[in-house]
């Protein structure tokens, strides 16, 4: 199965990277630049708020606007926003979620109703941008007829275990089925992401908005899954020499940060497909090292399975540096295949213990009832 595995991965990462558009291949300008409203929902983002808000303020673009949403952080995120003086930046103080909403989507809410773009720009916290982001974006949107564009971006990868366990994110795509989620014909597949989701406001308002999807967990991809279902044009764009985020520092980080949401991915039919499949390729990743120590220790393997393995392996690992010429990253992570399944793994588990057991979603200093929340 490892080998099956490995082989349908070089078929579907050619077919992924064809697909995905690279944002800063857009050239020709559209008629008329549509005002923008980039919306940031902002808890307890002292860390990197100042840098993302100075990168937004700085976008090559003829007009937009930045409305960020101070939900009720106990750091230094306001005072941070405050000493930015620019007449394009609106500062929304945040109120608390009412019943059945989860805190996220509920400052999207509130940013999306301030805003006045007839495009809006959903965007986190920590997420930095190029000068010539929004425009190329914008090119991009127009000239595919697009009424949602999600951003890709670089993620930067400090450290061991980062530049171990970050490579999943773009893994779940490139070696899985992003290609269709760019297709028009696939409408219960889509993609989205907190790096960037450019959404026409007719589309968004059609579809009711944060509003209905307020109790949603990975609210960036449930906004694109209802859009892309109501019958409009989604695409996801490789936005990797526009956009950079450094999204969690550190083993602990990643682990908590992933945990209050992982399982939720998992959810109706193509969640349990999803699940099943996810499992199997993760535990699948354990069989080369796995006869590689077996004819360490001593224990008798055909020469074929070893040959195999050694195949599976090499192809894997081919794989992953392929990806990390892609990303901008080192190539050494890729040898760490196998550790960072396990570690997914584990993620997963404790996830799923979070949300059936514990009955709870933690995130930033607020705790939810988990059978409240949704994918």
């Amino acid at each position: 199965m490892a080998f099956a595995t490995a082989l349908l991965t070089a078929v579907v990462f050619p077919l992924n990277v064809r697909a995905t558009p690279r944002l800063s291949a857009s050239r020709s300008g559209p008629d008329r630049w549509p005002r923008v409203s980039i919306v940031v929902p902002a808890r307890n983002e002292e860390r990197g708020i100042g840098d993302a808000v100075d990168s937004q303020l700085r976008q090559d673009y003829p007009d937009f606007e930045v409305v960020v949403v101070d939900d009720r952080s106990s750091d230094a995120t306001r005072r941070i926003l405050d000493a930015r003086r620019d007449r394009r930046l609106r500062l929304v103080a945040g109120g608390e979620p009412p019943p059945g909403w989860l805190g996220k989507p509920y400052a999207l809410d509130q940013g999306a109703r301030t805003a006045d773009g007839e495009v809006l720009l959903f965007v986190d916290a920590d997420v930095r941008y190029e000068p010539a982001t929004l425009r190329d974006a914008i090119r991009l949107l127009e000239r595919e007829r697009l009424d949602l564009l999600a951003l890709f971006p670089r993620f930067e990868l400090v450290g061991f275990w980062e530049s171990v366990l970050m490579p999943y994110i773009p893994i779940s795509y490139y070696f899985g089925l992003g290609f269709l989620a760019n297709s028009d014909a696939f409408r219960w597949l889509a993609a989205g992401g907190g790096a960037g989701n450019l959404v026409r406001r007719s589309a968004y308002e059609a579809v009711g908005g944060h509003a209905e999807i307020r109790e949603s967990v990975i609210d960036d991809v449930r906004l694109a899954m209802r859009i892309k279902r109501a019958g409009f044009r989604c695409r996801m764009a490789d936005a990797g020499d526009r956009v950079r985020v450094r999204m969690y520092r550190g083993l602990r980080e990643i682990v908590d940060g992933f945990s209050k949401n992982a399982s939720y991915a998992f959810e109706g039919w193509f969640g349990l497909v999803f699940f099943v499949g996810t499992v199997l390729s993760l535990i699948a990743s354990w069989a080369p090292p796995a006869a590689f120590a077996f004819v360490a220790m001593g224990a008798r393997l055909a020469a074929a399975d070893v040959v195999l393995a050694a195949l599976t392996f090499g192809l894997t690992v081919a794989l992953r540096a392929a990806l990390a010429r892609r990303q901008g990253w080192p190539l050494w992570p890729a040898w760490t295949h196998p550790l960072m399944s396990a570690v997914w793994l584990g993620i997963i588990a404790r996830s799923f213990y979070w949300r059936v057991v514990l009955r709870e979603v933690r995130w930033r200093g607020r705790r939810y009832d988990s059978a409240g929340a949704r994918f």
